[in-house]
């Protein structure tokens, strides 16, 4: 949980509970999990305590909140009664806008037809490659206000087309750590194009290489797409 948050398209993190498991090749080198190691905490689902499980109510001034950022909200292990707790601290805090990003849209796409989804919270997911754009087919089902996708780490050049009229938002970026994959600045261009094309907010998160947040090899002009829907 941090009040303050390097991640440049939110303004703080919160984890009710932190851990997750792999689930698709964007997790190869998952920052969370190397954090959690530098830490000495095993990376297994655990829950955090109530002073960080309440945070949001004591952030009196509206934020955006990356929800779970070190865990995923709809992991499948994660008890239901978790979930019940997380959601109802989010309904009793409309003021905020929480920013919930998974790799699972169908278990998103499950709870929101039984709970609902208010306005301001946001449903997002992460597209890596070209294998996993049918989870934005799934995030379609998500009655959202603002639909996001997170291409980071971005692997490929990828093609949103078929999308963009379901999307709100793109965060682009590439691979940080010691073990980053590269990231083509031809990728980054290309999905800012198709950005610019639909009318889709876009934000250039950063570049790939060994410390997250740095511009690296990207030009100026995409360094400068730092686009955000108003909430």
């Amino acid at each position: 949980m941090g009040e303050t948050t390097k991640i440049a398209w939110t303004d703080s993190t919160w984890n009710p509970w932190i851990g997750c498991s792999e689930v698709s090749p964007g997790c190869d080198n998952c920052y969370a999990r190397a954090a959690m190691k530098r830490y000495g905490h095993p990376w297994e689902l655990t829950r955090t305590t109530m002073v960080s499980v309440y945070a949001p109510f004591q952030w009196k001034e509206p934020r955006r909140i990356f929800t779970c950022s070190w865990s995923d909200f709809f992991h499948p292990y994660v008890p239901e009664e978790w979930q019940q707790e997380a959601w109802g601290i989010m309904l009793a805090t409309p003021q905020h806008t929480y920013q919930v990003l998974t790799k699972r849209p169908g278990r998103m796409a499950w709870w929101a037809e039984r709970h609902g989804w208010p306005e301001h919270i946001w449903a997002g997911v992460t597209v890596e490659s070209a294998k996993y754009l049918p989870r934005l087919d799934v995030l379609a089902r998500v009655p959202a206000k603002v639909r996001f996708v997170s291409c980071e780490p971005l692997l490929e050049a990828l093609d949103l087309r078929p999308y963009t009229t379901l999307l709100n938002l793109v965060i682009v970026g590439g691979e940080s750590g010691p073990h980053h994959r590269p990231m083509q600045v031809e990728w980054v261009r290309d999905l800012v194009s198709q950005c610019r094309e639909a009318g889709v907010k876009c934000f250039v998160k950063q570049a790939s290489g060994p410390r997250p947040g740095m511009q690296g090899d990207l030009p100026d002009d995409l360094w400068a797409v730092k686009e955000i829907p108003i909430a």
